[in-house]
């Protein structure tokens, strides 16, 4: 099936690795042009030379190196790709942290920190590249919350800024719905990724990793980056004309939530 992507533009924050670079792959291997930013130039670097098609004449894969949470950069990140690409068509809104601790034991820079990324950030990268989708017609913001946004479960200001940003979603997709700027929330449950923290979790401790699968995975295990990356793919797609303002858990029936 030709999903209507080739030769659009997408921008997807956080992606030198992990969730982010496999949603930039994915997104790439269906044609799309594609601007990643993340904080580290080294895996940065290796993402865009992933991502780039040979062939072309001019980039198709072109990454920056800042942080999302400071408005001049995300001002210059949007402007250099719509410049260099032409236009934006599809955000994905990735890049996130989780910083536990009890109430106590957090200060409030720790929740500020924590919901300039995963919520401010969203914001203002929604509000840059809005104008930009609107005059090609439409697009699509797919932001990247968790299933510990729709129930309880994870640390307290991760689990109160993904449920901030769940909300943020909804109303944004009433809001852009008449410029045909749809908007929706991917809430992944627990993903194994190389280097990643469950797999960290894990082989500090293989016992707590059986435990944990047999309670709390029904599939028997935990997801993979691709499985979260096909549903951007999807979402990204015009044919996903009437799926705005709505939250997919890709989860493996993890999350408990019921609605």
């Amino acid at each position: 099936m030709d999903l209507g992507l080739t030769g659009k533009v997408a921008l997807v924050t956080g992606a030198s690795r992990g969730l982010g670079r496999a949603m930039a792959k994915a997104l790439a291997e269906e044609g799309m042009y594609v601007s990643i930013c993340a904080r580290t130039k080294e895996t940065l670097d290796e993402a865009v030379a992933e991502l780039t098609r040979s062939g072309n004449a001019s980039p198709t894969a072109i990454g920056f190196v800042g942080d999302v949470t400071k408005a001049d950069f995300a001002e210059k990140w949007i402007d250099e790709t719509a410049k260099q690409f032409g236009g934006i068509d599809v955000l994905v809104n990735n890049a996130g942290s989780a910083r536990p601790g009890a109430l106590a034991e957090l200060p409030e820079s720790a929740w500020q920190e924590q919901f300039d990324l995963n919520l401010f950030a969203p914001v203002r990268l929604a509000r840059l590249c809005a104008p930009h989708m609107e005059k090609r017609g439409g697009g699509s913001i797919i932001n990247i919350g968790s299933i510990y946004g729709r129930e309880s479960g994870g640390p307290l200001t991760y689990n109160a800024s993904k449920a901030a940003l769940h909300s943020f979603t909804k109303m944004l997709a009433r809001e852009f719905a008449p410029k045909n700027i749809r908007v929706n929330t991917i809430a992944p449950g627990s993903i194994l990724i190389a280097g990643g923290t469950w797999e960290q979790i894990f082989k500090a401790n293989p016992a707590f990793e059986k435990d944990f699968i047999s309670h709390e995975m029904p599939a028997g295990r935990l997801g993979r980056a691709d499985e979260v990356a096909y549903a951007v793919v999807m979402l990204a797609s015009p044919r996903a004309s009437w799926i705005t303002g709505t939250c997919i858990p890709v989860d493996g029936a993890q999350g408990r939530s019921i609605t």
